[in-house]
């Protein structure tokens, strides 16, 4: 928010005292103290728990507290823009409703509400509001919800200084309603995951009929925040499933385990025995027989889920909630049933010949490394001489832009093109008969095909000796190759899910576009650790300058990129509010002091003046800053550095300020990229300085590439790394109507360019006329036919080279000399101006390329 003044109201504490003043100036910047330190407190509260129900209700709270308002709610929208649900405090839900009917659009104060046509109908109705203010939230540029507050004291109406308080918080409310829904997301369906892996590991192990079960039961009441959970078991395991008759409780978790262990169930009339006849999950309040010390306690709501395994019904698992517990939802069956599934071949697993291959893919970190490991697993099986593994990717996947079969061969190395011809053709008639279903028709061979994740894959097993493949190695392979593409389809899942993972924290840690002048590069660390704390930003202020931010949570994994992701909204909060970089890292002291996990993060914020080259610049813990010149000279920004954040909340944060010179280079890091065991600390950020010195003309891009290349230690880093480099000047962009009218303002800003790249007043002459005349080309002769195209001006400064491209859309007319004397004189005036000139025609446009050397 601004005053008439263009001034921000909470930026007292970045100004020097200019003399004495009075008693209200004093009580102004008092308040606004006062107003900064209560607006960050309420943003470190929102954000501090990634719960969305528990996050909304404090975004409602934290805006009654910061306006002193008596009422208030958060009225949330579904996809298609209907107001679906009302988070609210000191009203009923009828009347927060009301508020739907106020079009809110950037947002709405009303002083009295009486006097308003559309809000008469709130002052009407108990109680009889009489001023509001409303504000959208707006996460991933799309309309979450909007934010009222609304009092019914006559005396009481809200201020600019509040209304600017609580678009604040919606920006940052904005971000933590986008962390919780994300991470509540991927943290649920990754512990399921990890709950179903656990169980996998447990059968393979452990005694089937005794602790595995009750992990089950275990981790499905945890998981499910239930109340109750029950395993029930056919009473005659040894029976076919559609002739069991009785089910009984096997294993319990949770209130009344006691007396819920060992009840019998009937499969007929029994919701449970109806769920284990059908075989598909239900969502009831409610159960048809009664069980002892679980369906006596009371109408709630319980999920019913059959442990499903080769079409064959293993048990039931029934997880109850507290009677004033949300109900589940449909979208949460998908979880529970998918834990069920892997539950179920888990116990099946558990009672077979298959232990040694499962044992294998649960190792196994890839499809590809669990192929693999498979193949390996079936010739010490059968010791055979070979086993070819060949997927056959489907049409759009990953492998088929690899072109042809992917080959695993073990025993013997083998690609496609060596294979015989008949080989081919058999792997190629398995890949296209029925899956699962095994070819033994030549002695001393079998085959089956089965489902990869990503195609289809096709096992061929050589014996070392030429007997026939009987009909126990038949049923065995089939087992095995059942096992091995549900194997595959699990390894597949946790891959992804470790994909999105990382792309999920990709997207929280830093801006995906930059500026131009800028390159950075994120680095995770090699397995297992990979998603980490690690953040960057880079923030477009409000009065020209660019504020650069780098910082490092303590840890690693979905925890401290939860952190990170809280701690990176709050700094750019901040920024807006006072980009004053010592202020910014002191207002984090207090952020980092009470959000749990933030405690003793790093973090460098820098702002820089691309005009002047100024850089304001504070450190908290972090590794300094490297600004290289031009001329090689390194100098390490270490002028304001202080200790990491949270340790001392109420204390101001020095600051220093440094020029950057045309061409030289600053380059931010994590200390991912310059710590190693037993080295040194200023040995690696020394390792950094010589890269950047060494690389200081090589483009900036490059650069980062090769900083990171020649850093990467032996096996990957071993903790997540960002670096990002600035060059200054950044190179200058200018894109305008091909119109005789754009000349003078391209020409302002192409000198403006120069003076902060420190170009000679007379070699600025020199490119403003060759610059010119080629934007006048491209403007008369480009675009006679197309008035309405575009010209482009682009320039760059490498070193001691300039460089100018001039771009149109058009195509020139061919100059004529004889008839217009006069004219066609600008290219030959380009070239005696400038070092090289080069003019490449085209049929989308003309191109031309200017450069120079600059002393």
């Amino acid at each position: 928010m601004q005053n008439d003044q263009g001034e921000s109201r909470f930026t007292w504490h970045g100004r020097r005292d200019r003399g004495s003043r009075t008693h209200e100036e004093i009580d102004e910047l008092v308040t606004a103290r006062n107003q900064l330190e209560q607006l960050v407190r309420v943003i470190v509260e929102i954000g501090s728990d990634l719960d969305l129900d528990v996050t909304l209700r404090r975004v409602v709270s934290a805006a009654m507290e910061l306006t002193g308002a008596r009422y208030g709610a958060l009225g949330i929208r579904a996809p298609d823009g209907t107001m679906v649900s009302f988070v609210h405090a000191g009203l009923e839900t009828d009347a927060a409703r009301r508020f739907d009917d106020l079009p809110v659009g950037e947002g709405l104060r009303i002083d009295d509400l009486s006097a308003h046509p559309q809000g008469a109908q709130l002052h009407a109705h108990d109680p009889p509001m009489r001023t509001l203010l409303a504000i959208p939230i707006t996460v991933r540029a799309a309309d979450f919800g909007n934010l009222y507050l609304a009092d019914d004291r006559p005396d009481h109406v809200f201020t600019d200084s509040q209304e600017d308080a609580v678009r604040a918080l919606a920006t940052a409310a904005a971000a933590a309603i986008d962390n919780a829904r994300l991470f509540q997301r991927e943290r649920e369906a990754a512990k399921w995951t990890n709950a179903s892996r656990e169980i996998t590991a447990a059968m393979l192990s452990g005694d089937p009929q005794t602790g595995p079960l009750q992990l089950i039961v275990n981790r499905a009441l945890e998981l499910s925040d239930s109340e109750q959970a029950i395993l029930l078991v056919p009473r005659e395991p040894d029976m076919p499933a559609d002739q069991v008759e009785t089910l009984v409780v096997a294993a319990t978790a949770g209130r009344y385990s006691s007396e819920v262990i060992g009840r019998q169930v009937p499969m007929e009339g029994s919701t449970t025995g109806g769920v284990a006849r059908r075989g598909l999950p239900l969502i009831t309040d409610s159960f048809q027989y009664p069980i002892e010390g679980f369906t006596d306690v009371g109408e709630r709501s319980a999920i019913v889920i059959p442990l499903i395994a080769d079409g064959a019904v293993l048990g039931v698992i029934a997880v109850a909630r507290h009677p004033q517990q949300p109900p589940f939802g449909s979208d949460y069956l998908q979880l529970v049933s998918d834990f069920a599934r892997h539950a179920a071949i888990a116990l099946a697993l558990a009672a077979g010949r298959e232990h040694a291959l499962n044992q294998e893919l649960a190792q196994a970190d890839t499809v590809d490394d669990a192929v693999h490991a498979a193949a390996e697993e079936l010739r010490r099986l059968w010791r055979a001489r070979r086993v070819l593994a060949v997927t056959f990717p489907a049409r759009g996947t990953a492998k088929a832009t690899l072109g042809g079969p992917q080959v695993v061969s073990v025993g013997e190395s083998a690609q496609w093109s060596d294979l015989p011809p008949d080989t081919r053709q058999l792997l190629s008639a398995l890949r296209d008969g029925d899956l699962l279903s095994p070819n033994a028709r030549q002695a001393g061979t079998a085959g089956i095909a089965l489902q990869h994740p990503e195609g289809v894959l096709v096992v061929l097993i050589d014996l070392a000796e030429l007997r026939p493949f009987t009909l126990e190695d038949q049923t065995l392979l089939t087992v095995l190759a059942g096992r091995l593409g549900q194997g595959l389809q699990r390894v597949h899942q946790v891959d992804q899910q470790r994909e999105t993972a990382l792309a999920l924290q990709h997207a929280i840690l830093g801006p995906s576009r930059l500026p131009t002048g800028f390159a950075v590069r994120y680095q995770a660390a090699s397995p297992p650790l990979q998603v980490g704390g690690d953040w960057y930003d880079i923030v477009d202020l409000d009065d020209g300058r660019i504020a650069m931010v780098v910082g490092d949570c303590v840890g690693h994994g979905l925890p401290a990129a939860t952190v990170m992701g809280q701690v990176r909204s709050a700094c750019r909060a901040l920024l807006f509010e006072n980009a004053s970089p010592g202020s910014v890292l002191a207002g984090m002291d207090r952020f980092a002091a009470r959000l749990p996990g933030a405690l003793c993060t790093t973090a460098v914020c820098v702002v820089l003046d691309p005009e002047t080259g100024e850089l304001v610049y504070s450190v908290a813990g972090h590794p300094p800053p490297i600004l290289v010149q031009a001329d090689g000279g390194i100098q390490l920004l270490d002028g304001a550095h202080s200790l990491v954040l949270g340790m001392r909340p109420d204390w101001s944060r020095p600051e220093a300020h440094v020029t950057m010179p045309a061409r030289a280079t600053l380059a931010l890091y994590t200390d991912g990229l310059v710590e190693r065991r037993r080295t040194a600390l200023e040995r690696g950020i020394s390792r950094v300085a010589g890269l950047v010195q060494d690389g200081r003309t090589s483009k900036l891009d490059d650069l980062a590439n090769q900083v990171m290349s020649d850093l990467a230690p032996n096996g990957g880093y071993q903790d997540d790394v960002i670096l990002m480099l600035y060059r200054h000047p950044a190179p200058l962009e200018l894109r305008f109507p091909a119109h005789s009218d754009q000349l003078a303002p391209a020409r302002s800003a192409l000198r403006r360019w120069l003076r902060r790249a420190q170009v000679t007043p007379e070699q600025t002459t020199k490119v403003l006329i060759a610059a010119g005349e080629a934007v006048a080309n491209a403007i008369e002769h480009g675009h006679r036919l197309t008035p309405g195209g575009t010209v482009s001006l682009d320039a760059t400064l490498l070193d001691d080279q300039l460089e100018l491209t001039v771009k149109d859309t058009g195509s020139w007319k061919t100059p004529q000399p004889v008839s217009y004397p006069s004219r066609g004189r600008g290219i030959t005036l380009m070239r005696g101006l400038m070092h090289d000139v080069t003019i490449n025609p085209e049929t989308a446009g003309t191109t031309v390329h200017l450069s120079a050397r600059i002393s």
